[in-house]
């Protein structure tokens, strides 16, 4: 199971990471599962990469 408190830190730790090179980006964080339990798009992010996101999971 991930916490919300390690979503928030692989998604914190993934937009830093997009803002340092430049690039906006669509972040999925998924459980040892595959599902995903949080999806987050940043401002700017290719819509089309939401789909992406998900499918390469997390």
């Amino acid at each position: 199971m991930v916490s919300l408190r390690d979503e928030r830190r692989v998604i914190a730790a993934a937009e830093k990471k997009a803002t340092e090179i430049g690039q906006p980006m669509n972040i999925a964080v998924a459980d040892a599962g595959g599902n995903v339990v949080t999806r987050v798009r940043m401002h700017a992010a290719w819509i089309s990469s939401m789909d992406i996101s998900i499918k390469s999971g997390g």
